[in-house]
């Protein structure tokens, strides 16, 4: 079963909770308590923190190491410390400087963010699962 496909597992939990309900009313209830847990992603994503944060090693316990901290360090630079040195330069009359100031793509670095965040989200499931590797 692909474990991205959340309306199958939950079409399958449905099936073996459709055993244990017998009128329509409950099988509503259940089917409801059920799409509200399927709806929290944010639970994977708190499972995958508290597991890094056991670690010892800030690499490993801060985020996802090196290229997580490459990303937060450009997106800091592209969101907040571009802007800062842009101020700064300007107040000391450095303009020339300014259209050297290299502009980071952030839409290509979203995309690689949001695809450790799903690799974190796998890697947490194997651990949930057991089948991770130490």
């Amino acid at each position: 079963m692909d474990i991205m496909n959340i309306k199958g597992l939950s079409d399958s939990v449905m099936t073996g909770l459709d055993e244990l309900f017998t009128s329509d009313e409950e099988r509503l209830k259940a089917q409801i308590i059920l799409n509200e847990h399927f709806s929290k992603p944010h639970i994977l994503q708190a499972l995958a923190n508290i597991e890094e944060a056991k670690h010892s090693s800030i690499f490993v316990s801060g985020w996802r190491p090196a290229l997580g901290w490459l990303c937060t360090g450009l997106l800091a630079y592209a969101w907040i410390g571009r802007d800062l040195l842009i101020v700064i330069l300007m107040s000391y009359g450095q303009t020339e400087t300014i259209n050297k100031l290299p502009d980071i793509n952030t839409g290509e670095l979203l995309t690689l963010v949001f695809a450790l965040l799903g690799l974190g989200g796998v890697r947490t499931w194997e651990k949930i699962k057991g089948v991770a590797r130490r």
